[in-house]
C-alpha cells in the first residue's frame, strides 16, 4: 500500500466519525493550548524583565571596578614592608590592563573611566556633578543614545557630554524658596563653568569654561548623573588649577610620596567590556574575575531570572501536560473503539493481502493526525490567548505594574513548533497500542464478525 493511499485511507476512516473524532481532537487542543500558554508566561516574564534591565544599559556590556586597599592606609611601620609588597603584586586597571582584555576572545572593545568630584555653574545656578574622564577616541564605540545635540570630539574647547539627570541637577543657593524643583536650563547656550574638584576654600575660585555638545537619552541610566569629558583634557585642567590655586595637599603628599612613588596606581576607576552577545557575557565576565577584579554585569540579574522563571515554566508546563495527557488517553480510547467497529474491515484487508505493517501504519497515521490536527488548532488557539492576556491583563496593569504595560505572555516560534511536534508524537504514542492491537487480530474471525 502506498503512502498516499494509506493517507486517503485514514483521512476518510477520520471523516466518518466526525463526532468522536471533533471531541478527541478538542482534548488535544485544550492540552496543547494549555502547554503553550503555560510555557508563555514564564518566557513573557523573562522578556519583560529583559526589557526592563535593558533600560538600566546594555546587557552585553561588563562593569569592572578597579581594586582598592583601603586598609594600606593604616598599617604600621613593621607592616610597611608586607604592605608595600602586596601592592607592587596588586592588578590594575590601566591602559595596559584594557589591552589586554580587549584581546579576550568575544570582546568587542573595553574602555575606562575615572570619576572626578567638580562642580559647575550657570550664572547663579550652580551643581555638585561627578565628570567621568573618558577617552573621547573610544566613546563612539559605547553607543549612547542622545537626546539632544551631538558627542563631544578633541577638535572642541573643553567639549562635554551632559547625562540628562546631570543637566537637571542646577540650583540656586542663595534662594530661600528651594521647593525640589530644578530650574530649567539651556546649558547650549548658557555659559557653563567648571571647577575640576570639589576641594577648594569658601571663596569660589576661577573654573573653566566647558562646552556641553549634547544630553544623554532617558534611555541610558546608567549614565544619567554623569557629565563626560576627555581624559586628558581633564587631566591638564586639573594640574593646572591645583598649580594656579596652590591646591596640592602638601601635607599628604609628603607623608605619603615613598609609598606612591614605589606602588601601583589605577588610571581609572571603572572599565566597561563589551562582549559580541550576551550568551558570552558570563563567559567573559569570569575571565576578568580570573585577572583579580570585581566584575558585574546586568546578565547576573538576568540569569537568576531566567532560573525562577524556568522553575515556574517547569511547574505551569506540569500542570499544561495533565491535559495533554488525558487528551492521549482520549486518542487511544477512540483508536481502540474504531478497530471493534472495523474489526470486519481489518480482516479483509488481511485476507486480501494487506501486510501487517500497512495495517499498522494506518492506526498510527490517524492517531498522529489527530495529534497534529489538534496541535496547529492548540497552537492557534495559544495565540489568542496570548494576545489577549498582552492586551487586556497587561492593559489594565498600566504602568504601576511590575513590569508596566509590557507582555506578559510570549510565544517565540520555537514554542509554537515544539508544540506542534510534541502533540504529534503523543499521538503516535497514544495510537500504538491500538495499531498493535489491530495487527493481531485474526483474519477469519474478523470477517466472521458482524
Amino acid at each position: 500500500m502506498s503512502n498516499i493511499d494509506l493517507a486517503i485511507m485514514g483521512i476518510k476512516n477520520l471523516l466518518r466519525r466526525k463526532a468522536r473524532t471533533v471531541l478527541t481532537v478538542l482534548g488535544v487542543i485544550i492540552g496543547t493550548a494549555a502547554i503553550v500558554v503555560m510555557v508563555s508566561l514564564g518566557l513573557g516574564m523573562t522578556k519583560a524583565f529583559e526589557q526592563q534591565l535593558e533600560e538600566y544599559g546594555s546587557l552585553t556590556m561588563i562593569t569592572v571596578q578597579a581594586n582598592r586597599d583601603y586598609g594600606s592606609m593604616m598599617v604600621s611601620s613593621s607592616d610597611s614592608s608586607s604592605s608595600l609588597s602586596s601592592e607592587k603584586d596588586k592588578v590594575v586597571l590601566d591602559d595596559a590592563m584594557i589591552e589586554s582584555v580587549e584581546s579576550m576572545d568575544h570582546v568587542k572593545f573595553a574602555i575606562g573611566f575615572k570619576r572626578f568630584d567638580s562642580k559647575f555653574f550657570a550664572g547663579r545656578y550652580e551643581s555638585w556633578s561627578n565628570v567621568k574622564a573618558v577617552d573621547f577616541n573610544k566613546l563612539a564605540l559605547m553607543d549612547i543614545e542622545l537626546s539632544e545635540g551631538v558627542l563631544p570630539t578633541l577638535e572642541g574647547h573643553n567639549e562635554v557630554l551632559f547625562g540628562f539627570q546631570a543637566s537637571k541637577e542646577f540650583y540656586d543657593p542663595k534662594s530661600r524658596n528651594y521647593n525640589g524643583q530644578s530650574p530649567e536650563i539651556d546649558i547650549f547656550n548658557t555659559k557653563i563653568e567648571m571647577i575640576p574638584t570639589s576641594n577648594y576654600s569658601d571663596k569660589r575660585p576661577r573654573g573653566y569654561i566647558v562646552t556641553p555638545t549634547g544630553i544623554t537619552s532617558e534611555k541610558n541610566w546608567d549614565y544619567a548623573w554623569d557629565i563626560f569629558m576627555d581624559y586628558d583634557t581633564f587631566e591638564k585642567i586639573k594640574k593646572e588649577f591645583d598649580r594656579k590655586n596652590k591646591n596640592n595637599n602638601n601635607d599628604t603628599n609628603k607623608g605619603n610620596s615613598r609609598r606612591k612613588s614605589q606602588q601601583k596606581e589605577n588610571k581609572y576607576d571603572e572599565m566597561k567590556v563589551n562582549v559580541d552577545k550576551i550568551d558570552n557575557v558570563q563567559e567573559v565576565q569570569e575571565k576578568v574575575k580570573a585577572l583579580g577584579f570585581e566584575a558585574y554585569s546586568l546578565t547576573d540579574a538576568l540569569e537568576q531570572q531566567k532560573k525562577s522563571s524556568g522553575l515556574m515554566q517547569a511547574v505551569l508546563g506540569g500542570i499544561g501536560a495533565v491535559s495533554l495527557f488525558i487528551a492521549a488517553i482520549g486518542i487511544t480510547n477512540t483508536m481502540v473503539m474504531s478497530i471493534y467497529e472495523r474489526t470486519k474491515e481489518i480482516g479483509v484487508m488481511k485476507v486480501i493481502g494487506a501486510e501487517l505493517r500497512d495495517i499498522k501504519r494506518l492506526f498510527l497515521f490517524e492517531a498522529a493526525m489527530i495529534g497534529f490536527i489538534g496541535g496547529v488548532f492548540g497552537v492557534l488557539v495559544s495565540f489568542g490567548a496570548s494576545f489577549l492576556i498582552n492586551t487586556v491583563l497587561s492593559g489594565m496593569n498600566g504602568d504601576s505594574g511590575y513590569y508596566g504595560p509590557q507582555m506578559l505572555s510570549d510565544i517565540p516560534v520555537w514554542l509554537a513548533i515544539s508544540a506542534l511536534g510534541f502533540s504529534t508524537i503523543i499521538g503516535l504514542l497514544a495510537g500504538y497500542y491500538p495499531a498493535v492491537r489491530a495487527t493481531r487480530l485474526s483474519a477469519l474471525e474478523a470477517i466472521r464478525t458482524d
